[in-house]
C-alpha cells in the first residue's frame, strides 16, 4: 500500500492557490519597486518638486502594497497549513487502515513505540515538509525569482549580484545536505530507542517495581536519554549553520544591491531612484531567502520519515487474508464448527474436527501446542495454511468481516481492556445493547459491587488492560463484553485462569445459560469434566480425550480422531 499522493483531490486547489500567492507576492514586490523608484527620483529632483496630490497618491501606493503583502503572506500560510494537514490527514487515514489490515499478527513485527512515532514523530515531519518547506519553495522561490527576473529589468548589474548571493546561498545548502541527513538519522533512530524503551516500561512499570528494578532502569534510561540529547545536539550544529546560510544569503544580497547600486550612480549608469528600488526588491527577499533556507531542512526530515512510513505499510498481515473483500453473507444458523484438513505450519497438521451446535467442547493440551491459534483460525481471525473452516455449512474465508465478527465472541488474555469508559468496555462489541441488557449481563456477571464502587458506575473510566480492576474483574468484563455481542459461538482462551472460586462458578453458570456453542482452552481437568466432550491438542495432532479427565488420560496422539468433515468417527487402531 503506498503513501497517498501529495497533490491529490483538493489538495491540487490549495498548491494551485500557493503558485498563484507566489506570482501576486512578486507583483507586489515589482509594483512597489517601481512605484518607489518613481517616487524616489521625483522627490530628490529639485526642479520639478512634487505635487501634494501626486504625493498622497504615492503614499497610498505604498500603504497599499504593504497591506496586500501582509494579506498575502497570512494568506499563503492558511494554505499551507491546509495543504500540510490535509496530506498528513490522508496518510494518518491510510496508516490506521493498514495496522487494522495486517491485525495483530502484522504488528508484531513492529514495536508499539515504533508505531506510535509512525503516527506522530514520522507525519509531523511531513507535515513539516509540506507547510512549511514544499510551500514556501513554491511561494517563495515564485516571489524570489520574479523579483529577481523583474529586477533585471530595473537594473541588470544589480539583480545579476543579488542572483550570484542567492546561488552561492544554495550551493553551500547542498553540500551541508549529507551531513544534514546523517545526524537527522541518527537522532531520529535515538529517539526510537528512547520511545520504545519507555513505552515498554512505563507500561510495565508493575514488573519494574516488583523486581525492584527501578535504578537500574533510571540508569538505563538517562543512558538512553543522553545518547539522544547529543544526537539533537548534533543535529542542531548543522540546522543551525544552514539557517546562518540563509541569513548570510538574504544579507548578503542586499549589501550587494547597495554597493553595486551605488556603484553604478558614481559611474552615472543608474538612477538613485533606481538603487533604492533596487534595495527594496532586496529588502522584500531576504525573508524568503531565510524561508528557503529552511526548505532543504524539512525535506532532509520528510525524506527519512517517507522511508519508515513506507517500511510500515510494507508490514504483511501474516496468517490472514491481505484483503478482506468477500462479499458472500454469512447465513444465520446454531453454529455448527467443522475443521477440514486444517494446516498451519509450524504448528499443526490435519487438523479434523467436528463441534456440533449448542456443545460444550472443553481443548487441552500442553503449553505450546497451539490451542490458542485453533481458536483464532476457528474465529476467522487468521488463516490455515491448507484445509477449510465452515461453520453452519458455509466456508468463513468466503463470508462477510463484519458477519464473521458478529458470529464469534473470543474472551483471551490477549484482548485485554481498552483505555476508557467501562461502558465503552461492555458495549464494545454490541453498541445497540440496550441499557436493560447491559444491566442483566452485568448483574449475571456478578459485577454490580465493582458498579456501585466506581465513582461515575458506568461511565467510570478504566486504565490501559484494566489497571486497577482485580484478575476475576477484568475476566468478568472481558465476558460481559463477548455476551453482550450475542454471538452464535463463544470462544474462551484460558478465561478462568487466576480467577478465585466466586468468579469461576459465576463464569461456569454464565456458559452453561449460554444458548449457543463454546468452545473453551483450560488446564483445569476438574472444569474440564464438565464439557460435553474434550479435545487434546498435542504434538501437532488433535484427538478426542478418553478416559477420567482429572487424571489427564488421553488416548494416544492421532489414536482418533474427533470426526471427519461428514461427522463420522475414524478409528485408527
Amino acid at each position: 500500500m503506498p503513501l497517498p499522493k501529495v497533490l491529490a483531490g483538493r489538495r491540487r486547489l490549495r498548491f494551485a492557490a500557493l503558485v498563484a500567492n507566489g506570482v501576486a507576492q512578486a507583483g507586489v514586490a515589482i509594483g512597489t519597486a517601481m512605484l518607489v523608484r518613481h517616487g524616489f527620483d521625483r522627490l530628490i529632483t529639485p526642479q520639478t518638486p512634487l505635487p501634494l496630490g501626486e504625493g498622497a497618491m504615492f503614499a497610498a501606493g505604498l500603504c497599499a502594497a504593504i497591506v496586500a503583502g501582509a494579506w498575502l503572506r497570512w494568506r499563503g500560510h492558511l494554505d499551507a497549513e491546509h495543504l500540510g494537514q490535509g496530506y498528513v490527514h490522508a496518510v494518518r487515514q491510510r496508516l490506521f487502515r493498514h495496522v487494522a489490515k495486517i491485525g495483530a499478527e502484522g504488528s508484531r513485527r513492529m514495536s508499539r513505540g515504533a508505531i506510535v512515532l509512525r503516527f506522530v514523530g514520522d507525519l509531523s515531519a511531513l507535515r513539516q515538509w509540506i507547510s512549511l518547506g514544499l510551500a514556501r519553495l513554491t511561494v517563495s522561490g515564485l516571489a524570489a525569482g520574479l523579483a529577481i527576473a523583474a529586477l533585471s529589468f530595473i537594473e541588470p548589474v544589480v539583480a545579476l549580484s543579488v542572483g550570484i548571493a542567492v546561488a552561492v546561498a544554495a550551493g553551500l545548502a547542498l553540500a551541508i545536505g549529507p551531513n544534514l541527513r546523517a545526524t537527522t538519522r541518527e537522532s531520529r533512530r535515538r529517539r526510537g530507542r528512547l520511545a520504545a524503551q519507555l513505552n515498554d516500561r512505563v507500561a510495565n512499570i508493575g514488573v519494574v517495581e516488583a523486581f525492584g528494578q527501578e535504578a537500574r532502569e533510571k540508569k538505563r534510561f538517562g543512558r538512553l536519554s543522553n545518547r539522544l540529547r547529543h544526537a539533537l545536539i548534533a543535529r542542531a550544529k548543522v540546522v543551525g549553520l544552514l539557517r546562518a546560510l540563509s541569513e548570510a544569503s538574504a544579507s548578503f544580497a542586499s549589501a550587494c544591491a547597495l554597493f553595486v547600486g551605488a556603484f553604478q550612480v558614481g559611474l552615472g549608469l543608474a538612477s538613485p531612484g533606481a538603487v533604492v528600488a533596487a534595495m527594496v526588491v532586496a529588502g522584500l527577499l531576504a525573508p524568503r531567502l531565510q524561508d528557503l533556507g529552511r526548505v532543504y531542512e524539512f525535506w532532509n526530515g520528510a525524506l527519512i520519515a517517507r522511508e519508515k512510513l513506507e517500511q510500515m505499510l510494507a508490514l504483511a498481515p501474516g496468517r490472514r487474508r491481505a484483503t478482506r473483500r468477500a462479499r458472500r453473507a454469512l447465513k444465520p444458523g446454531p453454529g455448527r464448527i467443522e475443521v477440514s484438513g486444517v494446516h498451519l505450519r509450524g504448528v499443526f497438521e490435519d487438523i479434523q474436527a467436528v463441534i456440533e451446535a449448542g456443545e460444550r467442547v472443553a481443548l487441552v493440551g500442553p503449553n505450546g501446542a497451539g490451542k490458542s491459534s485453533l481458536l483464532r483460525l476457528i474465529a476467522g481471525i487468521i488463516e490455515p495454511d491448507e484445509g477449510r473452516i465452515r461453520l453452519d455449512g458455509q466456508n468463513i474465508a468466503r463470508c462477510r468481516w463484519d458477519d464473521l465478527r458478529a458470529a464469534f465472541a473470543i474472551v483471551s488474555p490477549e484482548l485485554p481492556l481498552l483505555r476508557g469508559s467501562l461502558r465503552l468496555n461492555v458495549t464494545y462489541g454490541a453498541t445497540g445493547a440496550s441499557a436493560e441488557e447491559v444491566k442483566d449481563t452485568l448483574t449475571d456477571l456478578g459485577l454490580d459491587p465493582l458498579i456501585d464502587r466506581l465513582p461515575a458506575g458506568l461511565d467510570s473510566r478504566i486504565s490501559e488492560n484494566g489497571g486497577g480492576l482485580s484478575t476475576g474483574e477484568r475476566a468478568r468484563i472481558a465476558l460481559a463484553r463477548a455476551l453482550l455481542a450475542k454471538p452464535r459461538v463463544l470462544l474462551l482462551d484460558e478465561a478462568d485462569a487466576n480467577l478465585d472460586e466466586v468468579s469461576r462458578n459465576t463464569l461456569e453458570r454464565v456458559i452453561g445459560a449460554f444458548p449457543g456453542t463454546v468452545l473453551f482452552i483450560t488446564h483445569d481437568p476438574a472444569r474440564a469434566a464438565k464439557a460435553d466432550r474434550i479435545l487434546c491438542l498435542e504434538q501437532g495432532r488433535l484427538h478426542e480425550a478418553v478416559g477420567d479427565p482429572t487424571t489427564a488420560e488421553t488416548t494416544p496422539p492421532g489414536l482418533r480422531l474427533v470426526a471427519t468433515a461428514s461427522g463420522e468417527h475414524d478409528d485408527h487402531r
